[in-house]
């Protein structure tokens, strides 16, 4: 089974709003690339985003804060994969983690031209 995918970020200002905590709309992004890399490993082939669902931004992360993610492989079709991506909050000093967010990405491998190409079953789960 292809192992969770996880990525760690530092919210810096440019990466923040006016309230001072991360944008949504960066936020959306980095979680699409923990699904991009999540998806490129089990495929071993170029993919693309098709499909984002049920984002959702359940609690702010401030400025200064990581902002950690982990993609995991849900569900493979023919061609397409099902990733899910949780988020959590971070704040170093304290050593407080939280969950603040939680997306499923559909992404799709294809060859050079741009054409869907099968991908490899899901492993089962070794016992």
């Amino acid at each position: 089974m292809t192992p969770p995918t996880t990525l760690t970020e530092i919210i810096l200002p440019d990466q923040a709003n006016h309230y001072g905590t991360l944008f949504g709309g960066r936020g959306l992004s980095l979680m699409a690339r923990a699904a991009f890399v999540a998806a490129s490993r089990h495929a071993r082939a170029k993919v693309v985003l098709a499909a984002c669902h049920e984002a959702r931004f359940e609690a702010p992360v401030p400025l200064g804060s990581l902002f950690l993610l982990t993609a995991t492989l849900a569900q493979v079709g023919h061609t397409s994969m099902r990733i899910d991506v949780s988020g959590h909050c971070e704040h170093p000093e304290q050593s407080r983690c939280t969950s603040v967010s939680q997306a499923t990405f559909t992404m799709v491998a294809v060859d050079d031209a741009g054409r869907p190409v099968p991908v490899p079953p899901m492993e089962a789960e070794a016992r």
